[in-house]
């Protein structure tokens, strides 16, 4: 919930007070983007890898 405040610069009374389903949509749309995220850093350390070897 952090990221959700620091980078959509949402504070976190305007999440809770969101309906449930808007929420559980926040929440899964952020966890989507982390694991995008996560997916690219890992493929940008196995290039980096590539490249030193």
């Amino acid at each position: 919930m952090h990221l959700i405040f620091q980078r959509h610069h949402i504070p976190p009374d305007k999440v809770y007070n969101k309906d449930e389903n808007v929420k559980r949509f926040m929440y899964a749309s952020m966890m989507l983007q982390l694991e995008e995220e996560e997916k690219m850093r890992k493929e940008q350390e196995r290039a980096a890898r590539r490249l030193r070897s």
